[in-house]
């Protein structure tokens, strides 16, 4: 069997960064004296951009722990709910919705799709004040009978 072929640069580093138990530090963490490889045109400062927005994330960069816990490490599992919460719900023919109108119809969704809907209302029931009882009801007195 032959060696694989050397992965470029943005491989190796994704591969490091998904794999290795440090990997957003890997290729972040420089000693003193570092200087960016010399780089033409735009893209120095493509670079300096693209290293300092991975430098102020790496301590987010656990994705080696992430998936020991299996926690997805893509963004496709929240496009999926997007779409499922968001679009299947306020974007159907003809509606239109407020900002404040809008999100008490995803409250209600969320609170209906993960299951919880019965101890949510059951909640929200045990915060309402009780009804007015009145003075009559509450002697047993009998009510009067309405004319038919």
């Amino acid at each position: 069997m032959g060696r694989a072929p050397r992965a470029n640069g943005g491989a190796r580093i994704r591969e490091q960064l998904k794999t290795q138990a440090n990997g957003g530090r890997t290729g972040l963490t420089v000693g003193p004296g570092f200087t960016a490889p010399a780089r033409p045109g735009g893209q120095a400062k493509m670079y300096e951009h693209a290293y300092a927005y991975l430098h102020e994330r790496r301590r987010w960069m656990r994705y080696q722990a992430y998936r020991r816990q299996h926690l997805p490490i893509g963004s496709g599992i929240t496009e999926a709910v997007c779409k499922i919460v968001f679009t299947q719900r306020l974007k159907r023919s003809g509606m239109a919705w407020t900002k404040e109108g809008g999100q008490v119809i995803l409250d209600l969704r969320v609170i209906w799709l993960s299951g919880v809907w019965d101890a949510v209302h059951q909640r929200y029931l045990a915060s309402q004040p009780l009804p007015a009882i009145s003075v009559k009801m509450a002697q047993g007195a009998p009510h009067e009978q309405l004319a038919a």
